[in-house]
């Protein structure tokens, strides 16, 4: 393992976060109306088509913790067609950009079940925010007459698991193993194989945040940053990475049980396998079945997934980098929990604050879990 280490995050992450900085101490964020979002897309769309076109039944979409969200209606050329706009509020949960999102989108797309990406603006556009419109696409993330999570967490399909479950992991396999490298990802950083380049500007891009906006210090962090840092692992192959791989970001058919579109792309980036693995097995966003057995997102155990996995993709396993990666993904759960939640509502900078103060309640969980693992690696 390499002996030096860089603190560097993603350049698109790091102006991001810049960003937020900029706007701390601003007006109050005042989420978007209808009437408002009906204009700023007529403006929007007024430069980006060439051809008459007609907008209708404006309307926000709920859900969604790193983005205001919109439907509307498209009419041209004597089609009309269902939409979605996604804009950043001043401040977001966790660290993402809507060009990233957009480039992945088009990169997974024809691989994965996703939708459309058809615009995306910068700050500067008539939205004052950046901004990304798809498609709507057909479909439901929980089977109808489940009471809603918050954000999805925890959601059973019922009988649609058994049907959902292989689904699931053959998108994440197909994910995994496409060919990113003629894609146009140049909002990524590309991480060199064979290094910790990948693991090294995650752990900085969190320690960042959590400096930023940490209202108080928490040992847990100290020991976990500490920790990863000690323990980092090389990647041996570099994938195109969700970030958010988990019950809550899909949508499905309930008549045919075809998974239709996988979600909330913003935080993709480039690096290894295991992080969107072990993330997706994270204790909180399953639970048990009747038989006892723990069933990671709702889906599947966490055995059968890795079997079903290393079969489609035609990669390995490695339960010791599965393991360095729960911690990864605990550590930064706990930071935008406890971190970054409290900091966006305290201050207003975003449309979703009454969430965001309920969540920290989850980091709870998490940070029990998260000490139970570091007192295991401390006596081994």
């Amino acid at each position: 393992m390499p002996a030096t280490q860089s603190r560097q995050v993603e350049r698109t992450l790091g102006e991001e976060l810049e960003r937020k900085i900029r706007r701390r101490g601003d007006a109050i964020h005042q989420p978007a109306d209808p009437g408002t979002t009906r204009e700023r897309l007529q403006a929007f769309l007024s430069a980006e088509l060439d051809e008459p076109f007609a907008l209708g039944d404006v309307r926000r979409l709920t859900g969604g913790a790193s983005a205001e969200q919109f439907t509307f209606e498209l009419e041209r050329g004597g089609v009309t067609e269902k939409l979605v706009l996604r804009m950043d509020p001043p401040a977001q949960l966790l660290p993402g950009n809507r060009l990233r999102e957009f480039q992945v989108i088009r990169a997974v797309a024809g691989v994965l079940p996703v939708p459309r990406a058809l615009w995306v603006a910068d700050a500067d556009s008539p939205f004052g925010t950046s901004a990304l419109i798809t498609s709507f696409d057909r479909g439901v993330a929980a089977p109808t007459g489940v009471v809603g999570k918050a954000t999805g967490l925890s959601t059973a399909y019922g009988d649609h698991r058994a049907a959902l479950a292989p689904q699931y992991v053959q998108h994440l396999a197909n994910l995994h193993t496409l060919d990113w490298s003629g894609a146009d990802l140049s909002a990524l950083d590309v991480p060199a194989e064979g290094t910790t380049e990948a693991v090294d500007r995650r752990i900085a891009l969190w320690d960042r945040i959590w400096a930023e906006d940490a209202y108080e210090a928490h040992p847990t962090v100290a020991l976990a940053s500490a920790w990863l840092w000690e323990h980092r692992p090389v990647v041996d192959h570099v994938s195109l990475i969700h970030g958010d791989y988990r019950n809550g970001n899909f949508l499905f058919d309930e008549a045919t049980d075809e998974i239709t579109a996988v979600l909330d792309w913003e935080t993709a980036h480039l690096g290894d396998r295991h992080e969107d693995l072990a993330y997706m097995m994270l204790p909180g966003y399953g639970h048990r079945d009747d038989e006892g057995r723990y069933l990671c997102a709702g889906l599947e155990t966490a055995e059968t997934i890795i079997a079903d996995y290393e079969r489609l993709s035609g990669l390995t396993v490695d339960r010791e980098r599965l393991r360095y990666y729960t911690v990864l993904n605990m550590y930064w759960a706990i930071i935008a929990c406890i971190g970054t939640a409290p900091r966006l509502a305290g201050e207003r900078m975003t449309h979703n604050g009454p969430m965001l103060n309920v969540v920290p309640g989850l980091a709870a969980f998490f940070i029990a879990e998260l000490n139970t693992i570091l007192r295991e690696e401390s006596s081994r």
